[in-house]
């Protein structure tokens, strides 16, 4: 029993589990939004109950997120056996024909399962899949490349419900806070190599590229960047949402210990923040009862997050085993 336990906690760390979490909240805020207007009436995805639609969509995020997951450590093998030997694969808990398994499995039952959504649904899926690939052969080794790369991954996979969406702000957010996350957990970790001005100025141009993109569809369409039906005031709700999360990133930096510790406390509530970003977009446009669901997911993924945070500490072995 102690055995199987303990390979559930390497398998939680394998497929990134807090990632998923933001990555589900995403999806259902597009899901959601596209649900409660008349506007997507001729999607899709509008005519799905939508019980099918949330279980479909919840299967794509996690799908995805343990095929990318999977893809990066089973390609740093190598590479984490001596610098990060405590990882699933090289501490031997996931042998890498159980992780290539996992890798293969969820990428067939996310794209599987965005076959419910819709034939553009896989499409998207097949392209966050192919920038996924991008990133693990080429984009991670090149940070210019690779931190723009991430925001194009998380916005794409967010519109897989509804590549329609004329509402790209929440993407756009999104797409910025991975980016910014991305940004101070590689100067954080000290990796390498190190971005030159030229690189930084990569980045800008690559974000700014994107978010013309994300914003052309909402001014070719509308003629706003925000719904007809939404008042500016609303954008509180995001906006209040930022600023928590930079008071809670600075507090917790304050009390990291060190510069690995404070990298993964970004990476850790970056992931969970993306829940609320979702609440607060919700709520500014007044689907309170769709915000309220989502909250309730918020804390209770938060309880999961702590209690497997608990369970594999800093080490990533379960308290119970250490000596």
């Amino acid at each position: 029993m102690a055995i199987q336990t303990k390979q559930m906690l390497a398998t939680l760390k394998l497929t990134r589990f807090s990632v998923a979490i933001g990555a589900i909240a995403d999806i259902w805020l597009v899901l959601l939004i596209t649900k409660n207007d008349i506007d997507y009436v001729g999607t899709s995805v509008y005519s799905i109950p939508i019980w099918t639609a949330l279980i479909a969509t919840l299967i794509v995020a996690v799908g995805i997120c343990g095929f990318a997951a999977s893809l990066n450590d089973t390609v740093d093998a190598r590479h984490d056996a001596t610098f990060h030997p405590s990882k699933p694969i090289p501490s031997g808990w996931i042998p890498m024909a159980q992780a290539v398994v996992i890798l293969v499995s969820s990428l067939l039952l996310a794209l599987l399962a965005a076959s419910f959504l819709g034939p553009w649904s896989v499409r998207l899926g097949l392209f966050t899949v192919a920038t996924i690939l991008f990133y693990n052969i080429i984009g991670k080794h090149v940070p210019a490349i690779g931190i723009v790369c991430l925001g194009l991954i998380y916005a794409s996979h967010m519109l897989i419900p509804n590549i329609e969406l004329t509402f790209t702000l929440p993407v756009w957010l999104t797409m910025t806070h991975i980016m910014i996350c991305s940004i101070a957990v590689y100067i954080l970790e000290e990796k390498r190599p190190l971005v030159s001005l030229r690189g930084w100025l990569g980045v800008f141009a690559g974000w700014l590229f994107w978010t013309i993109v994300l914003f052309s569809a909402s001014f070719a369409t509308t003629g706003n960047i925000l719904p007809s039906e939404m008042d500016v005031l609303a954008l509180c709700w995001p906006l209040g949402a930022i600023i928590c999360f930079a008071l809670l990133i600075r507090f917790k930096l304050s009390t990291a210990k060190t510069n690995i510790h404070a990298a993964e406390k970004i990476r850790r509530y970056g992931a969970l923040w993306q829940c609320i970003y979702a609440v607060s977009w919700l709520s500014a446009l007044q689907l309170y009862t769709a915000a309220t669901g989502m909250l309730v997911f918020t804390i209770t993924s938060a309880i999961v997050i702590t209690l497997v945070k608990e369970a594999t500490g800093a080490t990533g072995e379960p308290i119970s085993w250490r000596r």
